[in-house]
C-alpha cells in the first residue's frame, strides 16, 4: 500500500536525521571512554606517586625528629664558654656567712664513700659518666632533703604538689625540652 511505503519512507529519513547524530555521539562517546581510561591511568600513576612521596616524607620528618633529640637546648647569652669545668664561673654565696671548724672539712664524695652512701663506680655503669648511685642513708638523705623542699615550697610559696604519670607520651618528654 501507497501509505505503507510512505510511512517507511518517513521513517528511513528520519532515521537518516537521527542516525547521523546518532553515530557521531557514539564516536564521541567512545573516544571520551578512552579519555576516561587514559585519564583513570593517570589518576593511578599519579596516587601511586603522591603515596610514594608521603612515606619519603614520613620517613624525613622521622629522622628529623629522631635528630633533633640529640641537638642540646640552647645555653643563655650570660653562660661563660670554656672547654672544660675549669672555666666555670663561682658566685660567692649569699645569705649567712661559711662556717669555720677547727679540723679541715672533708668534700662530700669523699666522705660518702667513706660512709658507704655514694657508690661512683656503679653509677658510672648505670648511668655512664659523672653519674653516681645513692646508696643507704645516702638515699634516705636525699630522699628527706626532697621531702623537705617540697614542704617548705608548699607552706610558704603557695606551691601545688603535682604527681603526673610515670609514663608519658613521647610529644609531652620531646616537649619539654
Amino acid at each position: 500500500s501507497l501509505k505503507k511505503m510512505e510511512a517507511d519512507l518517513r521513517r528511513a529519513e528520519a532515521g537518516q536525521d537521527v542516525g547521523q547524530p546518532l553515530d557521531m555521539l557514539r564516536t564521541q562517546v567512545n573516544a571520551l571512554q578512552v579519555n576516561a581510561d587514559d585519564a583513570k591511568d593517570q589518576t593511578r600513576i599519579i596516587g601511586d606517586k603522591i603515596s610514594e612521596l608521603d612515606e619519603e616524607l614520613r620517613q624525613v620528618e622521622t629522622k628529623l625528629r629522631e635528630d633533633m633529640l640529640w641537638v642540646p637546648n640552647i645555653p643563655h647569652p650570660t653562660v661563660p664558654v670554656g672547654p672544660d669545668e675549669s672555666h666555670n664561673v663561682i658566685h660567692e654565696p649569699q645569705g649567712a656567712p661559711m662556717p669555720t671548724f677547727d679540723f679541715e672539712p672533708k668534700p662530700h664524695w669523699d666522705l660518702g664513700v667513706e660512709r658507704d652512701m655514694i657508690d661512683f663506680e656503679r653509677g658510672v655503669k648505670r648511668g655512664g659518666s659523672r653519674f653516681y648511685l645513692l646508696k643507704g642513708w645516702g638515699a634516705r638523705l636525699q630522699r628527706s632533703l626532697i621531702q623537705f623542699m617540697l614542704n617548705y615550697h608548699l607552706e610558704h610559696h603557695g606551691f601545688t604538689e603535682i604527681y603526673p604519670p610515670f609514663m608519658v607520651r613521647s610529644q609531652v618528654f620531646e616537649g619539654a625540652g
